[in-house]
């Protein structure tokens, strides 16, 4: 369809919250596969041109934010990565610290016309902000709001496979997932540090601040993202497999995983209750068990997310249609909380608590669990 015909030559989106979630200072993780169906009709059906308008926070530079388009993934097939900056016009990308102007200042939305060389009535601006929407229109610039959580304006169309592979189904609900093992492997990484952190811990008061404070985040991100966002949503996903024909006991060591975690969960859980009562004669057993349990945590799920990559994901959508693909799409958009933005939030910020604490990155711990158990460090999505 030429441009002419929809009466307008560009688009520019917002990004954080319509096109992806920035889940830590400097990195987008764009909606998959929402946001690539987005841009591809927007290019490819429509004939637009497509920027971006976006505020960076004053500790985000304008570098920063392009590195950030440069390096978001739009989609993955075959082994060859299509970045955010690979569909967008070079002259359509408006950072705010490079306008000298922030949304939604009408300002900003002439100033990103202009730079497309577009009258500003033939753009068109989306974005989640309502705010940002209609002062797009005082500036004389089309406008539309795009709902956030993203999704149900795709969903629940079918959408055909992405892209087969031995570690990829090509099914949309594995994208979908994506993210929550993505934002799995942060909270993994921040267990390992918190259990570095306790290393010769016995008194409640000797524990750093900022690895108490890590271990509060910790245990709430587990009680209430873990559990209710992401096993949940998986082991919704099983029974339509099986009544297509999967054989139950392909996935039964899943569910025998997912049980362990949640005892290792409350676990941790009770013994932080315990440190925080701080009986002088019982919190020193406490810290323990919360250490100890932590540790067997990440052990097993570091595997679990290499396993379920590799191997359940793949049968898993082997025995799912397409429309069976779409059905569990919207499943897991209400089995959990649409949007684990404010969960990838409080992560990044029990990272910088734990950065506050001296506690270091551990490079090694991938490779080091990947000889441990024999499965390859990480591997498929994590």
């Amino acid at each position: 369809m030429p441009a002419t015909t929809v009466d307008c030559d560009a688009v520019f989106f917002d990004l954080r919250d319509t096109l992806g979630d920035v889940d830590r200072p400097g990195h987008l993780a764009l909606y998959r596969p929402s946001t690539e169906k987005l841009l591809d009709a927007m290019r490819d059906l429509v004939g637009l041109r497509v920027g971006v308008i976006t505020n960076l926070p004053a500790d985000v530079s304008a570098e920063q934010g392009h590195r950030m388009i440069a390096e978001a993934v739009v989609a993955e097939d075959d082994g060859s990565v299509v970045h955010l900056s690979d569909v967008l016009d070079p002259q359509g990308i408006v950072i705010n610290h490079e306008a000298h102007l922030d949304k939604p200042d009408p300002a900003i939305y002439r100033y990103a016309a202009e730079q497309m060389h577009v009258p500003i009535e033939r753009c068109l601006f989306v974005g989640e902000n309502l705010i940002e929407v209609l002062a797009a229109q005082a500036a004389g610039m089309r406008s539309t709001l795009k709902p956030s959580p993203p999704g149900k304006e795709f969903q629940p169309a079918v959408i055909t496979r992405q892209g087969e592979s031995v570690r990829d189904s090509g099914r949309a609900f594995e994208e979908s997932l994506e993210q929550e093992h993505l934002l799995g492997e942060r909270i993994f990484a921040c267990g390992s540090r918190i259990v570095r952190g306790l290393d010769s811990v016995e008194r409640a008061q000797d524990i750093p601040p900022g690895v108490r404070t890590a271990m509060g985040m910790f245990v709430y991100t587990l009680t209430n993202f873990a559990d209710q966002a992401h096993l949940k949503a998986e082991e919704a996903i099983v029974p339509l497999a099986v009544a297509r024909g999967m054989p139950p006991e392909d996935a039964r060591w899943m569910f025998d995983q997912h049980d362990q975690a949640r005892a290792y969960w409350e676990a941790i859980r009770v013994a932080w209750q315990r440190i925080q009562h701080g009986d002088p004669r019982d919190v020193a057993f406490a810290i323990s068990d919360f250490r100890r349990c932590t540790e067997g945590f990440v052990q097993l799920f570091r595997a679990h997310a290499t396993r379920e990559n590799d191997e359940l994901y793949p049968e898993l959508g082997r025995h799912l249609t397409d429309a069976d693909d779409a059905t569990v799409l919207s499943i897991v958009h209400h089995t959990g909380p649409p949007d684990i933005g404010p969960y990838a939030e409080i992560v990044g910020a029990m990272e910088e608590a734990l950065d506050a604490a001296g506690i270091p990155e551990d490079a090694g711990a991938d490779a080091a669990h990947g000889t441990a158990t024999g499965a390859p460090p990480t591997a498929g999505k994590v």
